[in-house]
């Protein structure tokens, strides 16, 4: 999928820190969890109610409803619905967090950027059921969302 004007990719929104592109480690991802982009009928519906094999974006992740849309938005993330049913979130993280993610080390702390933000400049996929995630998001600078790996 080729980005539009509309639909950048995570990294091209505005932020803090070096430009790199990312479009190439996205589309392997995507391709990885053998996804393709919502459809016009699907839209708005919670990832749980999606067909697997989906991707879509949502400014509420990790919370039991996530409504999925087929627009990126400033400061929202990329959820995937893989192929076999397993839900993930896209983001950047620190390179730390990334080793703490790799490892799956256990009440290791995460702030997961919808984009690339300050020293948050390693994309990663994050399987939403090996997460504990806040009951409210702070809106912070760059929209992190924070949790601990369950």
């Amino acid at each position: 999928m080729s980005s539009s004007p509309d639909s950048p990719s995570p990294a091209a929104a505005a932020s803090p820190g070096p430009t790199r592109d990312y479009s190439h480690e996205l589309e392997g991802l995507r391709s990885a969890h053998r996804v393709r982009p919502l459809a016009p009928e699907e839209e708005g519906s919670a990832v749980a109610h999606l067909p697997n094999g989906v991707y879509g974006f949502t400014y509420a992740p990790g919370q039991s409803e996530v409504p999925l849309f087929s627009k990126q938005n400033y400061h929202c993330f990329e959820v995937h619905k893989a192929a076999d049913g397993t839900e993930y979130v896209l983001g950047f993280v620190t390179q730390l967090e990334a080793s703490d993610l790799k490892a799956s080390r256990q009440g290791a702390a995460i702030r997961l950027f919808p984009a690339s933000w300050e020293s948050s400049q390693s994309l990663v996929s994050v399987r939403v059921a090996g997460i504990v995630a806040p009951k409210r998001l702070p809106r912070d600078d760059g929209n992190p969302f924070p949790f601990t790996l369950a």
